[in-house]
């Protein structure tokens, strides 16, 4: 295990949990899938090691995939919904509990120049384009405080419609 490079160090760790963001994307309630993107690597159902190394009774709620780049790791939670119609309660405790469980993976992880990012990816809103420029910069659901509270592990969170997504990261194919 290589605790000096993020990408080989988690490999090795989620090797039986690679994905891709059209399976991690999957909404099961209305048979639908959020991200048409099966080529972006290396991607990692973060769900289904959960469910592998936690007790099914006390499964704790975690984001759905882990996308890592070159020093940087996309932790990503896909929602099938409007912004308006998450539930923050439930986005806070993916967060927190996937933090917690992320950097209890991390713990023997060397290198410190890595960027870790937590992002929403969310149906499109139905709004006119000033609006969506005034809410850019403000995470929701209180995440950037949380992050505050486990000690400012995230660099950025994003928590914005799959448009945008689209738009800034051109490899990725949703």
């Amino acid at each position: 295990m290589n605790k000096y490079k993020l990408e080989d160090f988690l490999k090795d760790v989620l090797a039986k949990h690679q994905s891709t963001f059209k399976v991690t994307s999957y909404d099961i309630k209305n048979n639908h899938y959020l991200c048409s993107d099966t080529v972006t690597n290396p991607v990692f159902d973060f769900d289904s090691y959960v469910e592998a190394n936690f007790e099914h009774r006390k499964l704790p709620a975690s984001p759905d995939a882990i996308y890592i780049g070159d020093k940087k790791l996309y932790f990503v939670e896909f929602k099938n919904q409007k912004a308006k119609d998450i539930d923050p309660i439930q986005m806070k405790s993916k967060f927190t509990s996937g933090t917690t469980i992320l950097q209890d993976l991390l713990k023997d992880f060397t290198a410190r120049d890595n960027q870790y990012y937590f992002c929403v990816v969310h149906k499109d809103n139905e709004t006119n384009n000033w609006y969506k420029n005034v809410e850019v910069n403000v995470p929701k659901f209180d995440l950037a405080e949380l992050n505050d509270e486990l000690g400012g592990f995230y660099d950025k969170i994003f928590t914005r419609e799959l448009q945008f997504y689209k738009d800034n990261f051109p490899h990725l194919r949703c």
